[in-house]
């Protein structure tokens, strides 16, 4: 059954403990199996991802390109995989980046699934110091900067 809405979520967290920053990043299975077949022509078997690493591989460059990290001067920081969680529906896809110092602003540039569905909206939640954030993106708003100094 398709649903009605194209959508995918982020979870962003800023751990300046660790210096890093967590994303989790949640799709629909049908949306993004669509997207790697209308993309690549590759059907990906999403109930054993853990064990396909070609399809993983496609999957961390898909996200390397349609939702870049800019972190001050650093542009596209690199998105390190940290796994997979999954559910009936939707599929979320762990990563992590590594933060040397204490960023001024984080910017992101969100295009996940863009490139398939018109109507395609991308909600991010920052968290950082307690406090949480919302940022919607869509084909018009494609991109934010969070300054660390409004948290």
């Amino acid at each position: 059954m398709m649903h009605p809405v194209h959508v995918s979520i982020t979870n962003v967290d800023y751990l300046q403990d660790e210096n890093k920053v967590e994303l989790s990043i949640k799709v629909f299975k049908d949306d993004f199996q669509l997207l790697f077949v209308h993309l690549y022509q590759l059907n990906i078997d999403f109930n054993n991802i853990e064990k396909d690493f070609s399809s993983q591989e496609k999957i961390n460059t898909y996200f390397s390109n349609h939702l870049k990290v800019n972190i001050d001067d650093k542009v596209n920081k690199e998105l390190r995989y940290k796994g997979v969680k999954k559910n009936d529906e939707s599929i979320w896809f762990l990563y992590e980046i590594e933060v040397s110092s204490a960023p001024n602003s984080i910017e992101f540039i969100n295009t996940i699934l863009l490139d398939l569905y018109l109507d395609q909206k991308n909600m991010l939640i920052f968290n950082y110091n307690n406090k949480e954030e919302g940022f919607l993106f869509n084909l018009k708003s494609r991109n934010y900067i969070i300054s660390f100094h409004d948290f």
